[in-house]
């Protein structure tokens, strides 16, 4: 087991972005962006052979609840592994650490790995490492994935042709995509991201937040505008062979020009530029429910083909032996089921 030094960023994204199980969250400037915000961030690497090469590395967020030191331990979409099928790698993770939370007084481990739900080696996995469901979930169990491999054309053959028509309708009224980096830029986003909190009563954070973002994630801003008007933003990152649409926002004004398709479109495009053979749209609910806010985006998502990632959810991790399942009760008690960590 290696700790991973603060000098291994290049190394440490190479890995997780190259892993069928790897994901963003798991990425170095995902766990920097959380150090900014009073998180305190270990990761560990599980090597073998004698040249030390890795099978599996896990980014774990720590944050103290209160006197005492006491606190507790997440590992956003993690642990990450070279294999599902390796059972020695993933209990080693999980293992190495359970033993640095109990020493630095953490009570609880929490993980939600993307391993996919319908998957037998993650089954077992599960099973053979311990991990209980949890009572809630911190991240979407669901996500939607658009598949970019074989270019432009490729893509466009498995577009619905009702989805080419809003894009057609985009070009003929000239609306104007643009891709930036910058705070100008994402000032820009954050007013349509906000503009769609508002309209739906989503959950957001301030501009700071998004602005940190850009920043540890080289994300790059798009921006859709008619006749000068913005409206649509998104805040997206390639990260490996997946381009991911972290954040959006939309406004209601000249809905004719079709500017959240003209965008889309223009961010699969450039994301097939950078290599990527995966566009990950983000979480979509569990059910599509016309009385829930979050309906309105997921419906438009399964508007560009593609296919629904699901994976296991929450899951707690053995750190306590029998107290895990008395820890994890009191807390779905106190908080009303209302998950600890956000």
């Amino acid at each position: 087991m290696l700790a991973v030094p603060a000098d291994a960023r290049q190394q440490w994204d190479s890995y997780v972005s190259e892993q069928e199980t790897g994901n963003l969250l798991q990425s170095w400037g995902w766990g920097e962006l959380r150090r900014r915000y009073g998180w305190r961030v270990f990761r560990l690497a599980a090597v073998r052979g004698p040249e030390a090469q890795w099978v599996g590395s896990i980014q774990v967020l720590q944050q103290g609840i209160g006197p005492g030191g006491l606190g507790w331990g997440y590992s956003p979409q993690g642990p990450v592994l070279s294999s599902l099928g390796d059972v020695e790698a993933c209990r080693a993770l999980l293992h190495a650490a359970a033993s640095r939370l109990r020493h630095q007084r953490a009570f609880q481990l929490k993980c939600d790995p993307e391993w996919p739900v319908d998957s037998p080696e993650a089954r077992e996995l599960r099973a053979r490492c311990g991990l209980r469901p949890a009572r809630f979930d911190v991240q979407h169990r669901q996500t939607w994935l658009v598949d970019l491999r074989g270019g432009v054309e490729a893509l466009s053959a498995r577009i619905p042709s009702a989805t080419k028509y809003c894009i057609r309708v985009s070009e003929r009224e000239g609306v104007v995509v643009t891709a930036e980096r910058g705070p100008e830029a994402v000032s820009t986003f954050y007013s349509l991201h906000m503009d769609t909190v508002g309209r739906k009563q989503l959950h957001s954070r301030p501009l700071s937040y998004y602005q940190a973002a850009a920043e540890e994630l080289g994300a790059t801003i798009f921006i859709a505008s008619y006749q000068g008007q913005p409206l649509a933003g998104g805040l997206t990152v390639a990260f490996g062979r997946r381009l991911v649409h972290l954040f959006g926002g939309t406004s209601t004004a000249a809905p004719r020009a079709h500017a959240s398709y003209a965008m889309q479109w223009a961010m699969m495009k450039w994301g097939i530029e950078q290599g990527c053979a995966i566009y990950d749209m983000w979480g979509v609910p569990r059910r599509f429910n016309r009385a829930d806010p979050a309906h309105g985006y997921a419906k438009f998502k399964t508007k560009w083909s593609g296919q629904l990632g699901s994976y296991s959810g929450l899951m707690i991790a053995p750190i306590l032996g029998p107290l895990d399942p008395v820890v994890h009760g009191l807390e779905a008690l106190l908080l009303r089921r209302r998950p600890l960590l956000r």
